[in-house]
């Protein structure tokens, strides 16, 4: 019996720390208001979540042709502040919405094409923004 509530304990912190991880993401796409979010549609919710888990990730090398900007042309959305060169990749914690990702993707016109982001600050080299299409492809699969 102890076993199965320190099971069903494990589970529920498990999907407190995913919905965290969720609001976390996704609140600057309701500008900071947590009674919309609350509000929103579950499904779509999590449509949107996987699409910001979706966006980034970390690499070393740069392919060949491969887009490439310094960090510091992201600009927060509300305020206009870049980010820095000693800027620290956090994947749990960057949100697409907060940043002008989504703007830089459509100025690129290539909706396949990544764009890679020079971050001396951090841990591995690149931050690696997928291509749009791409992110709505994993979206709609992690929502299914």
């Amino acid at each position: 019996m102890k076993r199965v509530i320190f099971i069903a304990a494990m589970l529920l912190a498990a999907a407190g720390l995913k919905a965290q991880d969720c609001e976390t993401l996704l609140l600057p796409y309701f500008n900071g208001d947590h009674e919309e979010y609350a509000n929103y549609p579950a499904e779509k919710l999590e449509w949107r979540c996987n699409l910001a888990r979706s966006a980034f990730y970390v690499a070393d090398e740069v392919p060949a042709g491969a887009v490439v900007y310094s960090i510091e042309v992201v600009k927060n959305v509300w305020t206009g502040e870049a980010l820095t060169k000693d800027f620290k990749v956090d994947l749990n914690t960057l949100s697409y919405y907060a940043y002008n990702f989504e703007m830089l993707q459509l100025e690129n016109k290539d909706l396949n094409k990544a764009l890679y982001f020079s971050t001396p600050g951090s841990d591995h080299r690149y931050l690696v923004l997928r291509a749009q299409n791409e992110m709505y492809e994993i979206a709609n699969k992690s929502s299914k």
